[in-house]
């Protein structure tokens, strides 16, 4: 079980995928990762050469937290995310199963 950032980049997730410590909940119950998608961006870009032809938001990204009053992980992304196929392989980047995971778009992440 993880939270993290992604991206969903030629037919794959990349991005970062990491424990947590349920402790680390703010006052809602959430807790989210710390990596932000500006930041881990220039990471990326030395990994995956290509990419230095994007900029972060031109890539259909999102992010995995975990709702301790829940206890459900939420993933929000872009809608065209919003797939069937393409949200296993997010959920498989996280390890977690499909089924795990309230799906929700996010205009925030919108590409």
């Amino acid at each position: 079980m993880k939270i993290g950032i992604f991206w969903y980049y030629q037919n794959q997730t990349i991005g970062i995928a990491h424990d947590f410590n349920q402790s680390d909940q703010d006052s809602l119950g959430l807790t989210d990762s710390a990596y932000t998608h500006v930041k881990y961006w220039e990471t990326l870009r030395e990994l995956i050469p290509e990419l230095k032809n994007f900029e972060y938001e031109e890539i259909p990204r999102g992010r995995i937290i975990y709702n301790a009053k829940t206890s459900k992980f939420y993933a929000y992304m872009d809608a065209k995310l919003l797939k069937t196929n393409i949200a296993k392989k997010v959920a498989d980047f996280v390890e977690l199963d499909f089924d795990c995971i309230i799906w929700k778009k996010d205009p925030h992440y919108k590409t």
